[in-house]
């Protein structure tokens, strides 16, 4: 058991050590300009292409790191299906939530504005965080019978920002996770 998990963390280290390409482009990017003396603005692009790798870099990194934990811990603790499914929307969360993190602070590294872009994320942030309450708390799964407002169907999937339902006369409608939410649903598998 023991030799099993210094091998699985040995695993983890050599794929951070394979994932870790873009530091290297970053470093190049970053010294190759000042060290040959070229101009500022070739030294500007060069800051931009350093910080983008350097956003990649995080990005290749965390998704790692998430996947290989939220696997370790499936492996070892997760018996149902409904358990996968929930400790995987987790992950989903927190690679969003650390592409986030990233991005706004390789904008902020580049003097972007960033409350506007933040602001406009509120909406779709809200149907994520929507998603994963609808994962987590369970008030309906897919194939379930459901009913919200004037609407009926089997819920076909349950996706980040909406949840499809198949009427009882054929044709598909989509919500919106968080106005589902909002709303008053029937749930009449349970």
């Amino acid at each position: 058991m023991e030799t099993s998990l210094k091998s699985m963390e040995n695993t983890l280290a050599v794929k951070i050590l394979r994932g870790s390409l873009f530091l290297v482009l970053a470093l190049i990017a970053s010294y190759v300009p000042r060290l040959l003396g070229l101009a500022e603005p070739t030294q500007r692009t060069a800051d931009i292409a350093t910080t983008l790798a350097l956003f990649m870099q995080g990005v290749i990194w965390a998704n790692i790191i998430i996947s290989y934990y939220i696997q370790r811990y499936v492996k070892s603790h997760a018996a149902d299906g409904s358990s996968i499914t929930t400790f995987k929307a987790i992950g989903v969360v927190v690679r969003l939530t650390v592409w986030v993190i990233l991005g706004v602070v390789a904008l902020g590294a580049q003097h972007v504005q960033i409350r506007p872009l933040l602001t406009g994320l509120q909406n779709i942030l809200g149907d994520l965080f929507a998603a994963i309450s609808i994962v987590i708390d369970k008030p309906f799964v897919v194939g379930d019978a459901i009913s919200v407002e004037n609407y009926r169907g089997k819920v076909e999937s349950i996706g980040l920002k909406t949840t499809r339902v198949r009427s009882e006369s054929g044709e598909q409608i989509i919500f919106s996770n968080g106005e589902l939410l909002k709303s008053k649903i029937r749930n009449y598998s349970r």
